[in-house]
């Protein structure tokens, strides 16, 4: 069995990425769907954040709904 993988920064705050906090509008859905699970490698949104902050210095908090 293969392990799911998610994004870093889903799920986060504001400050990292936004999609998987508060609201979450048909397009976080879309996102959500083809690149938060296992593609996240691929989404533009990772990729900038991921030069600005390597992922080990990520906050572990994650946001409050």
């Amino acid at each position: 069995m293969q392990e799911a993988t998610v994004c870093p920064f889903f799920g986060k705050n504001d400050d990292y990425c936004d999609v998987g906090c508060g609201y979450i509008s048909p397009h976080d859905v879309k996102q959500i769907i083809t690149f938060c699970s296992c593609r996240y490698r691929e989404c533009l949104k990772y990729q900038e954040l991921s030069d600005r902050m390597p992922v080990g210095q990520l906050d572990s908090n994650l946001c409050l709904v």
